[in-house]
């Protein structure tokens, strides 16, 4: 079998070198990957940094890999490392229709492997969502991550109620997608907003510029008086609706979920429509994910608070910008990067300091 690290896109590989005294970390020496279904952006190269120095701070050795959102590539990775000895595995964004028969049998074949997986909904034969013994989900918080956008528009921007809201997402893609949408849905539900249109890049072609093209063609129909604001579903979709809404002209507000260094100088413009961003600290979600990897490696399950855990979201606005010489961490609200969100225990407390 070909070794992945000659295919991988992207491979980040550090070698063990604890920051600890030799033996403290009961990990020292594991193998682990990250694998990331997702194409290379800021945000997720920021959870790949936080992912891998924390291995490293606990004595293990990383590799990461991008499969760029090719599902065939992911499942052949994940099969491949596991058949190569690899001790844990940290999976993000696997979809739904084969996640769980993929880890299952993967564990099947290999019961000492340890998984976590991060915005994978893992979704049983009959069609329901099935936990897998051993295995810890995490996701960002994406009920919050929509509602604080719907908030900030109804209270900061919309002058009446409901407000209303032309909705940039794509059902049916991804499960993070779908999970913003429950909190999208409750609030139309509640009548606090009003669905004036819903305009669905693409999934074919770049995020951004698929975004770009939605929104020309929809911002053709549609005048900036009948909308209160955009609401985005992703931020490489904020930054196609951006450019779109520069080139015609019109005079809409826009929030939209994550945010990256592009983001924000976007954001920074003066003028600019785009007014929030709600997001986690994607550096801080890397790490969790190989904190909670490695105390599954340990049998430190009871470190674990729950096999199914949430990162709290946050609300960027423009006055939360960072400015020169400072960084989001310098001036977002606390609730962002917060360390007591992190899984923790004795030893890796020794090693990282929290």
């Amino acid at each position: 079998m070909r070794r992945l690290l000659g295919v991988a896109v992207l491979v980040l590989l550090l070698a063990g070198c604890a920051t600890t005294d030799a033996g403290r970390s009961p990990v020292e020496g594991k193998k682990v990957a990250y694998v990331l279904n997702m194409a290379r952006s800021d945000i997720f190269t920021d959870a790949a940094a936080g992912a891998v120095d924390t291995a490293r701070a606990l004595g293990m050795r990383c590799t990461v890999y991008f499969t760029g959102g090719d599902d065939a590539l992911f499942i052949s990775y994940v099969n491949t490392l596991a058949a190569e000895g690899y001790d844990g595995l940290f999976l993000s964004h696997g979809g739904r229709k084969y996640s769980h028969s993929l880890i299952s049998s993967v564990l099947l074949l290999y019961p000492q492997l340890s998984i976590v997986t991060f915005d994978t909904e893992l979704i049983g034969p009959e069609g329901e969502p099935e936990a897998i013994d051993g295995v810890t989900q995490f996701f960002q918080d994406d009920r919050e991550l929509a509602t604080i956008l719907l908030d900030f528009i109804i209270e900061e921007v919309a002058e009446e109620r409901p407000a209303r809201i032309l909705k940039l997402w794509v059902p049916d893609y991804i499960a993070a997608f779908d999970r913003r949408n429950e909190g999208y849905e409750a609030y139309e539900e509640s009548g606090l907003i009003d669905t004036v249109a819903v305009v669905s890049p693409s999934v074919e072609i770049d995020p951004e510029l698929a975004a770009y093209r939605a929104m020309m063609e929809a911002l053709k129909t549609i005048d900036e008086g009948d909308v209160d604001a955009i609401w985005a579903a992703y931020d490489a979709y904020g930054r196609g609706c951006y450019r779109a809404l520069a080139e015609s002209g019109k005079d809409i507000p826009m929030v939209s979920v994550d945010i990256s260094e592009g983001d924000m100088s976007l954001m920074a413009e003066p003028g600019s429509l785009w007014l929030a961003s709600a997001c986690t600290d994607f550096r801080a979600n890397g790490e969790q994910g190989m904190r909670i990897l490695a105390l599954e490696m340990a049998d430190e399950y009871e470190s674990i608070p729950s096999a199914w855990i949430e990162m709290g979201a946050s609300l960027i606005t423009r006055e939360d910008l960072p400015g020169e010489g400072e960084s989001l961490s310098d001036t977002a609200p606390s609730s962002y990067g917060d360390p007591s969100e992190l899984v923790t225990s004795p030893w890796i407390r020794d090693a990282i300091g929290y």
